[in-house]
């Protein structure tokens, strides 16, 4: 569902709206607005599965929502990621539109991690090897996930929300310091709140 700064505010204390707090009734899933239409069962062969995979790219906010910009289009969002383990991630989001010199290479990493260690990729059972092939993924198209690589899974493909990767990933990237009202939030190098996100089909 698109959330306006006026729903927003109903939920506010101190200028910030905790993610938790928001009614589910607020959320759309991921999986009938953004994939409806791929391919999901795994009784197919994961090989044939992954060929249709696609990534959609948000700038999201997972924990704490500061006053959002009315310039953007902002969706609450639930999405199923990690494989087998089927982990529900609440966002307020705004959908990117990918830079065509890189959206194929975004679609690969979709593709590279599907079903990857065998349906358990999520953060409580991700294996160093997982972490590094995918840290190396994202620096072979200049990007980089320094703090947010823990939010790894299935699925779900964090990238650092710096300028420098918002403008690489999307045609539309919009400026962080217009993005939202900053006063009393903490924006650094290395937060984790917002993040860039790549949201792709789960297996299971």
């Amino acid at each position: 569902m698109i959330v306006t700064e006026d729903v927003l505010s109903r939920f506010r204390d101190k200028g910030k709206v905790p993610v938790r707090s928001l009614p589910s009734s607020l959320f759309s899933q991921t999986g009938d607005l953004l994939f409806k239409n791929d391919a999901a069962p795994l009784s197919q062969f994961p090989s044939e599965v992954r060929e249709v995979i696609h990534v959609v790219p948000v700038l999201a906010f997972l924990q704490t929502v500061p006053p959002l910009s009315d310039e953007r289009e902002w969706i609450a969002l639930h999405h199923q990621c990690g494989g087998y383990h089927c982990l529900e991630v609440a966002m307020v989001a705004t959908i990117l539109t990918p830079n065509v010199t890189i959206k194929d290479k975004l679609d690969q990493i979709g593709k590279q991690f599907y079903f990857a260690q065998h349906g358990n990729l999520e953060p409580g059972n991700m294996l160093a090897s997982s972490i590094s092939a995918y840290s190396t993924a994202l620096s072979a198209i200049g990007l980089d996930c320094e703090c947010t690589w823990r939010r790894l899974s299935e699925g779900l493909y964090p990238i650092d929300c710096t300028q420098e990767n918002l403008n690489k990933v999307a045609s539309d990237a919009p400026s962080l310091d217009m993005l939202a009202d900053w006063r009393g939030f903490t924006r650094a190098r290395y937060s984790t709140d917002p993040i860039i996100l790549l949201l792709a089909s789960n297996s299971d």
